[in-house]
C-alpha cells in the first residue's frame, strides 16, 4: 500500500452542524441505542445509511456496520462532495452546514473502546473487495497516500483508488465526549458559532477554520 502510517493517526466523521449540542454533551452512538440523539439529522446517501444496519462489517464475528460510528481517516471524501454537489440525488448542501467531529487512535485506545477499520469502503466490492482488521500492527494495510488525496476518481491505471479512500475506522456503540480531540469548521463565521457552544459546555476543544480547504472542498 501507499504511504506511511502517520506519527498520530486522526479520525473524521462528518455531521450536521444541528447534531453537535448532543455531540458535545453525550458523544456520538450508534442508531437505535436508547441514547441516541432522537433528533439526529443523516447528510449523504439515506439508502447507504439505512443498509449498514444489516450489512456486515467485512471480518468475521464483527456484527454488522450499523453496530459502528464510522469515521475517515481524512477530509475531501466522496460523500462530502455528492453532498456538496447534488450528485447520485443525494441531498445538496452547502458545506457550512457541515462540521467534522475529530477523535484520534490513541483517544479510542486509552478509552478502551472496541473497533475494526477497514482498508476500503466496507459496501464496495464492485472492483476489489475491502478487508477489515482489529489490530493497530495492521494499519499498513490502508493506502495512506489515497486517503489523503483530494482528487481521488478513478483513472486508467488505477480503477479502485476511490474504494481505498473510503477506508473507514468503525468504532463499536458510543464515542464519548473525552475522546472527541478537535472540531473543524469551513471558514470563520461558522468557528465563532461552534467555539460558543464549545464554551457554554465547559470544554476544551481547539475549533479550526478550513480556509486552505484542507478537509472541506473549494
Amino acid at each position: 500500500m501507499g504511504g506511511r502510517v502517520p506519527d498520530k493517526v486522526r479520525l473524521f466523521r462528518l455531521v450536521d452542524m444541528d447534531n453537535l449540542p448532543h455531540i458535545l454533551e453525550h458523544g456520538m452512538y450508534v442508531r437505535g441505542h436508547a441514547l441516541a440523539n432522537a433528533d439526529y439529522v443523516n447528510i449523504g446517501d439515506e439508502t447507504l445509511i439505512g443498509q449498514r444496519s444489516t450489512f456486515p462489517v467485512p471480518m468475521k464475528g464483527k456484527g454488522v456496520l450499523g453496530d459502528y460510528i464510522p469515521f475517515y481517516f481524512a477530509g475531501h471524501t466522496p460523500m462530502l462532495l455528492n453532498i456538496k454537489t447534488g450528485f447520485r440525488g443525494i441531498r445538496q448542501r452547502p458545506q457550512h452546514e457541515l462540521v467534522y467531529v475529530v477523535s484520534s487512535l490513541d483517544a479510542v485506545i486509552q478509552a478502551g473502546l472496541s473497533f475494526v477499520f477497514t482498508d476500503g469502503h466496507p459496501k464496495n466490492d464492485r472492483i476489489m473487495k475491502s478487508h477489515a482488521f482489529d489490530d493497530v500492527q495492521d494499519l499498513d494495510k490502508v493506502d495512506w497516500e489515497t486517503v489523503q488525496l483530494q482528487h481521488w476518481e478513478p483513472i486508467e491505471d488505477d480503477m479502485d483508488r476511490m474504494r481505498r479512500k473510503q477506508a473507514e475506522f468503525l468504532v463499536k456503540g458510543h464515542l464519548p465526549v473525552s475522546c472527541i480531540v478537535g472540531l473543524i469548521v469551513l471558514n470563520d463565521q461558522c468557528r465563532q458559532q461552534v467555539e460558543e457552544l464549545v464554551v457554554s459546555r465547559g470544554l476544551n476543544l481547539k475549533v479550526h477554520a478550513d480556509v486552505h480547504h484542507k478537509y472541506f472542498f473549494p
